[in-house]
């Protein structure tokens, strides 16, 4: 039963990693926007 568990919790985790990509690629985008924006403007 174990090894199930171990393997369910691995599944969830790629599963949930793979599924915020998306979300932390766009987070990132808008953070560096920001970070141009504050050295252009000094």
């Amino acid at each position: 039963m174990l090894p199930l568990l171990l393997a369910a919790r691995a599944g969830i985790l790629l599963w949930l990693t793979l599924a915020l990509m998306p979300f932390e690629v766009a987070l990132d985008a808008i953070e560096a926007g920001i970070d141009r924006e504050m050295t252009a403007n000094g």
